[in-house]
């Protein structure tokens, strides 16, 4: 995916992928969500409380961002099991609605988030220095949308294969 030169090709990029995740639901269905073997263990509602989870990390980011404060950096990889385990230990029991709604809800503040915040402290590469030469937007939403696709949309796609087959 090309890199946004503006904040509407930004904003068009994040309509196109809500879009495209909301139809990944769709066709999981209601009724799958909760079958384990998603990744690993986990059901598409572990996923999606996973998933919810880490983004709310990145949303946290642009309003550390907006507020004008670097945000804290990203856990080391050693801690990461361990606070995935506890996201899902503590939101595994909520209702699949709930579940859905959060995402729902992150999604659409990330895109109220990007529409605050004016282009050029999106764009602008030389900002913020704590960003190395990255324009905030593109890099946030990078790792907004990369982590579905590169981690777990190849594992929820080949889960959903085997109920196509049957």
């Amino acid at each position: 995916m090309q890199e946004p030169a503006t904040k509407q090709q930004l904003l068009e990029q994040l309509q196109r992928e809500q879009t495209a995740w909301n139809a990944l639901l769709d066709e999981i269905g209601h009724d799958r969500m909760e079958i384990p073997g998603v990744t690993g263990d986990w059901s598409m509602k572990d996923t999606i409380i996973h998933l919810t989870a880490w983004w709310r990390r990145e949303l946290a980011l642009l309003a550390s961002a907006q507020r004008g404060e670097r945000p804290p950096e990203h856990p080391p990889q050693s801690l990461v099991p361990i606070i995935n385990e506890w996201m899902h230990r503590i939101n595994r029991d909520r209702p699949l609605a709930h579940i859905l709604r959060d995402a729902q809800d992150v999604w659409q503040q990330f895109a109220e988030k990007l529409q605050e915040l004016p282009e050029d402290v999106l764009l602008d590469r030389k900002r913020f220095a704590w960003m190395e030469g990255h324009a905030l937007g593109p890099s946030i939403f990078a790792n907004f949308t990369n982590h579905l696709h590169e981690e777990h949309e190849p594992l929820i796609r080949s889960w959903l294969r085997q109920w196509k087959k049957a």
